[in-house]
């Protein structure tokens, strides 16, 4: 028997066997875990829309009140006295 007709025998093998037993309390330790789970990624999701909208937000206002893309403002001389 070559090394592919063994692999393909263990595992026919493995696949006939029975399944071994789930010790009581998995399926609900398991759900459990799960809903933590999927409320902690829901909860740093939200985290995460809140802090981009916060930061859009303030780039926005700041844009607003600086006008970076404008040339700064030249200052007025005040015309000459005492000539």
């Amino acid at each position: 028997m070559s090394g592919a007709d063994q692999r393909k025998e263990r595992v026919r093998r493995l696949l006939d066997t029975p399944p071994p037993p789930v010790p009581p309390g998995l399926v609900a330790e398991a759900v459990r875990r799960g809903e933590r789970l999927r409320r902690l990624r829901a909860g740093a999701l939200r985290l995460f829309w809140v802090v981009l909208a916060a930061a859009a937000t303030g780039l926005t206002v700041w844009l607003l009140a600086a006008r970076p893309w404008a040339a700064p403002e030249v200052p007025v001389i005040p015309p000459p006295t005492d000539w």
